[in-house]
C-alpha cells in the first residue's frame, strides 16, 4: 500500500513539471517577403493619414492569405487594415493604401513589435505564419505643428527658393504619380498642394479624384498658371477660381507688398480669364487678375496667373517671403478643426465621444426600490405566513420564501435589464455644419453588445473617418482589436470577440454631401424678430433655435417640410455670428439627452472652424441618423442624437447709434510667427500660444456692411503680461503701437477712427508675445461704438 502511494506521488510530481514545460512554438513559415514604402519619400505626418505601397514576393507555392496592416493615429486609438491577398507561385504582387495614421507613441513602435500581420486563410482562425523583410512601419516623422507641402511639377528644382519659408515651418516634398494614393485619406499629410507645370491628367482617375476629395475635406490647393491649364488640370479645371485663355504680359508690383526685396524684373507672363462667382481676386497686376482665391468645401484654392516655377520670378530672393505671405490667405490648413501640436483624436474623444458611451437603461427610483422591499416584507411574507398556517403548511416555508424572493430578483433584474438583454444598442452623435452643399463636422457611435461574440459595423465609405478607440490598449491582438476591410460602398469594421455588454467605440470628421437646407426668410426691427424658417431637410427636428453671439433664441420642433412663423422680441439689435455658447450645465446633468445635447453645444463651440462671415446661424437637433452606420447581420435599437449648424442673412432695415462689443464680433488669431497649441477653452478670448507674432483680427457684423457707418469709438481692454500690441491703420499701411503698460486704448473720431477698419469691416491687431514659457494668452476685448446713417 505505501509503494502505491509512494509511486502515485512521483508520477504526480513528474506529470507537474514535465506537463508543464512548454515548448516554445513555432508559427508555420512561408517563402513570402514583404516591403513596405510608407508616406512620402520615407516621411508621414504624426497622427495623420498617409499613403503606403506594400510588395509582396512569393518564391514558394501559391499562397491565400489575409493581410493585416496595424495602425495607431494616436496614443489611444488605432487598429488594423484588412487586405485579402493572392500570390501565384513564384510571383509578387503589390498593394497600394492609404493608413488612418500612425504614432511614436504607441507601444509596438517604440518596443520594435511586428505590426505586419500576415495569415493562411481568414485572419478570423488566427493561423498567423511568418514571412521574411519589413515586419513594420519606419518612418520619418514629421512634426504635427509643421505644415507639408507636397509639390507636383515636371522639375521640382524649380521651386527651390520656396523649400523654406519665412514665418512658417514647413517641410516641402516632391511627389510623384508612383506615390500619389487613390484616396483622399493618403493626402492627409499634406497642408498644402502646389501643382505646377504638371499634367493631372495623365493621373488615374482615382488619384484626381482623390485631390479633389482632399480639398473639399479641408486641404490647399496652390494652382499655377500654364498655357493648357484646360487639359493639363484634368478632372481639377473645372475647380478652379478662374479660366486661363489669354495670355499677356503684366506688371510685378503686387510682389512689392509683402517684401521689402527690390524686384529686379519689371513683367510677367499672365494666362487670365473669366473668374467664377464666389472667387476673390487677392492681387492685381495692373487691371489684370494675378492670383486669386476660392472655398472650396472646407478648403481653399489659390491660383496664380503665373508659373510659379519661371525664371526671373523662381529665383528672385523675395519670392519666399512673398509666396509665405500669399499661402497664409487661405487662412487655414488640413487640419482646421484642431490645434496643431494637439493629438486631436485623444483630445476629441475625452471632450466629445466618450459622452457617446451613456446608454439608456430602464433605472429604478429608490423610492420603487423601497415599495419592493416593503410587498416582500410587510405583505408577502406575513399573507404566506398566515396561508401557510391555516393550511397546516408552514413546513414548506423553508423552500417557499426564498423561491418568492429569487423570482423577485429575477423580475427586477429583467425590468432593469431589458433594453440591454433584447438586442445589441448603437449610440450615434454628430455635430455638423453646412456649407457649400456638403456637411461636414465630428461623429461618434459606440456599440454595445448584448451577448458575447463578433461585432462588425458597417460605415460608409468617404464619409465617416472612424478609428477606433483603443483605450490606451497595448500592442496587438486581432482577437480583440479592431479589423477594417474595405467594401465598394462601405467600410466593415469587425470588433471580435466582445465580452457581454460591452461598448467600442469609433470617432472621427465625418462629411457627407447635401442640398438640403433650412430656408430663412427673416427681418429684424427694433429688436423684433419676424419671418419664417422652413424645414428643408430629411430629418424631423425635436429643437430648432437661433444661435446669435453668446444668445440662444429658442424657436420650437419642427417636423420634415414644415414651416413655422417666427414673431420674437430679442434683446440683440444685430444678428451675428457665434462668439461662445450660452453657459451649460453638463456634469449637473442627471437626464441622459439633455447631457448629450449639452456636449453637442460644447463640440460645436470647441471643434467646428466657423468660416460664417460673420453670419448668425440656425441650429437644430435631429434623433434622425445623419452618416448612417449599422451592424452587419443583427437587428441592433439606435439612439441617434444629431446637431446641424446653418448660417443665414436676416434683413435688417437697422439705424441710428450701436454698440457692439466681443460677443457680437467674428475673431480669429493668424501666426505670422510662432505656433498656436490650443484654443476655445470654454473661452474664445483664451488661447495658448509659442512665444513669437501674431495677427488677431476683428470684424463686423454682416449686417453692417453696405451701410453708411460712422464710427465714434474702438476700445481695447487688455488683459495680457508680456505682449506687445499695435493696430494698423488701413489708410497709411503703417502700425499704431499701443503702451504695453496700459489696460485699454481707445481710438476716436480724433484719432481717424475709420481708418483702421478694412472695407471688409476687419480691424488687425498684432501683438508680438515673449512670455518665457508661458503660452497662454488672454486676447483683447473689443468694444464698437458708432452710427448707422438711415
Amino acid at each position: 500500500m505505501y509503494k502505491s502511494i509512494k509511486l502515485l506521488f512521483m508520477l504526480i510530481v513528474f506529470l507537474f513539471l514535465f506537463g508543464n514545460t512548454v515548448l516554445p512554438v513555432h508559427a508555420e513559415s512561408v517563402n513570402i517577403k514583404i516591403s513596405l514604402e510608407e508616406g512620402i519619400n520615407g516621411k508621414v505626418k504624426r497622427g495623420k493619414g498617409f499613403p503606403v505601397s506594400i510588395k509582396l514576393e512569393n518564391s514558394g507555392e501559391a499562397f491565400n492569405g489575409d493581410l493585416l496592416i496595424q495602425y495607431s493615429p494616436s496614443y489611444n486609438t488605432g487598429g488594423a487594415m484588412l487586405v485579402h491577398v493572392e500570390l501565384p507561385e513564384k510571383g509578387s504582387k503589390t498593394y497600394q493604401l492609404s493608413v488612418p495614421g500612425l504614432t511614436e507613441d504607441y507601444q509596438s513602435y517604440s518596443q520594435n513589435q511586428s505590426t505586419i500581420h500576415l495569415y493562411k486563410g481568414s485572419w478570423m482562425n488566427g493561423s498567423e505564419v511568418s514571412f521574411k523583410g519589413d515586419k513594420t512601419f519606419k518612418p520619418k516623422f514629421i512634426d504635427s505643428s509643421d505644415q507639408v507641402i507636397g509639390v507636383l511639377s515636371e522639375n521640382y528644382d524649380r521651386l527651390k527658393e520656396l523649400r523654406i519659408l519665412p514665418g512658417i515651418q514647413s517641410e516641402m516634398l516632391p511627389l510623384t504619380k508612383e506615390q500619389l494614393p487613390k484616396k483622399a485619406l493618403g493626402l492627409e499629410m499634406l497642408d498644402y498642394l502646389v501643382i505646377d507645370e504638371y499634367a493631372v491628367s495623365s493621373l488615374d482617375e482615382q488619384q484626381q479624384l482623390a485631390i479633389k476629395e482632399w480639398i473639399r475635406s479641408g486641404g490647399v490647393l496652390i494652382a499655377g498658371a500654364a498655357p493648357d491649364a484646360s487639359s493639363s488640370y484634368g478632372l481639377l479645371y473645372p475647380l478652379l477660381p478662374m479660366k486661363s485663355e489669354a495670355e499677356s504680359l503684366g506688371k510685378t508690383e503686387f510682389l512689392q507688398g509683402a517684401t521689402k526685396d527690390e524686384i529686379s524684373f519689371k513683367e510677367l507672363n499672365l494666362y487670365t480669364g473669366a473668374i467664377e462667382e464666389g472667387s476673390a481676386i487677392l492681387h492685381k497686376s495692373d487691371n489684370l487678375p494675378a492670383t486669386i482665391k476660392k472655398p472650396f468645401g472646407k478648403g481653399t484654392i489659390l491660383q496664380t496667373s503665373f508659373s510659379l516655377g519661371d525664371q526671373p520670378l523662381s529665383t528672385w530672393e523675395g519670392y519666399s517671403t512673398w509666396f509665405s505671405a500669399f499661402i497664409k490667405q487661405a487662412n487655414q490648413s488640413h487640419a482646421n478643426l484642431y490645434m496643431n501640436g494637439q493629438d486631436m483624436y485623444d483630445q476629441l474623444y475625452w471632450e466629445f465621444a466618450e459622452t457617446n458611451e451613456f446608454f439608456p437603461a430602464s433605472n429604478y427610483s429608490v423610492t420603487q426600490l423601497i415599495i419592493f422591499l416593503l410587498i416582500y416584507l410587510i405583505i408577502i411574507i406575513p399573507i404566506l405566513y398566515f396561508v401557510l398556517r391555516k393550511i397546516d403548511k408552514r413546513e414548506h416555508s423553508w423552500w417557499i420564501i426564498p423561491s418568492i424572493a429569487i423570482l423577485m430578483s429575477a423580475v427586477v433584474f429583467g425590468i432593469g435589464a431589458k433594453d440591454r438583454i433584447a438586442k445589441p444598442q448603437l449610440n450615434q452623435m454628430g455635430v455638423y455644419q453646412v456649407k457649400d452643399g456638403l456637411l461636414t463636422g465630428i461623429q461618434a457611435t459606440t456599440l454595445l453588445s448584448n451577448t458575447s461574440g463578433n461585432y462588425k459595423l458597417s460605415v460608409p465609405k468617404d464619409q465617416f473617418n472612424a478609428v477606433p478607440y483603443t483605450n490606451n490598449y497595448s500592442g496587438f491582438d486581432q482577437s480583440i482589436g479592431a479589423v477594417v476591410e474595405e467594401q465598394r460602398k462601405v467600410n466593415e469594421i469587425t470588433f471580435s470577440h466582445v465580452g457581454y455588454w460591452s461598448s467600442k467605440t469609433i470617432y472621427g470628421e465625418a462629411q457627407k454631401e447635401t442640398e438640403d437646407q433650412f430656408t430663412v426668410q427673416l427681418t429684424l426691427h427694433n429688436n423684433q424678430l419676424k419671418g419664417s424658417i422652413q424645414n428643408g431637410y430629411p430629418y424631423d427636428f425635436e429643437d430648432i433655435f437661433i444661435w446669435s453671439g453668446n444668445e440662444k433664441i429658442e424657436i420650437g420642433a419642427m417636423k420634415q417640410g414644415e414651416t413655422l412663423q417666427i414673431d420674437h422680441k430679442i434683446k440683440q439689435t444685430l444678428l451675428t455670428s457665434p462668439s461662445m455658447f450660452f453657459n451649460t450645465n453638463m456634469y449637473q446633468q442627471t437626464d441622459l439627452v439633455k447631457m448629450k445635447k449639452e456636449r453637442l453645444y460644447e463640440a460645436a463651440n470647441r471643434f467646428l472652424s466657423g468660416g460664417y462671415n460673420n453670419q448668425p446661424l440656425i441650429a437644430g437637433v435631429t434623433k434622425d441618423p445623419v452618416i448612417d452606420v449599422n451592424m452587419v447581420g443583427k437587428k441592433e435599437k439606435q439612439n441617434n442624437l444629431n446637431l446641424i449648424l446653418s448660417p443665414f442673412t436676416v434683413e435688417n432695415d437697422f439705424s441710428g447709434n450701436f454698440t457692439i462689443d466681443t460677443g457680437m464680433l467674428s475673431t480669429r488669431v493668424e501666426v505670422v510667427q510662432g505656433l498656436i497649441h490650443d484654443s476655445g477653452m470654454g473661452s474664445p478670448y483664451e488661447i495658448f500660444l509659442d512665444d513669437g507674432e501674431y495677427n488677431y483680427i476683428i470684424q463686423l457684423p454682416e449686417q453692417l456692411r453696405g451701410k453708411k457707418v460712422e464710427f465714434d469709438l474702438v476700445n481695447l481692454r487688455m488683459n495680457g503680461n508680456f505682449l506687445k500690441y499695435s493696430i494698423l491703420n488701413r489708410e497709411t499701411g503703417e502700425y499704431l503701437p499701443i503702451d504695453e503698460k496700459r489696460t485699454t486704448f481707445a481710438l476716436t473720431k480724433e484719432n481717424h477712427v475709420e481708418q483702421f477698419f478694412s472695407k471688409d469691416g476687419e480691424l488687425l491687431i498684432k501683438f508680438h508675445k515673449s512670455s518665457n514659457g508661458d503660452p497662454y494668452v488672454s486676447l483683447p476685448q473689443v468694444t464698437v461704438k458708432g452710427v448707422v446713417a438711415p
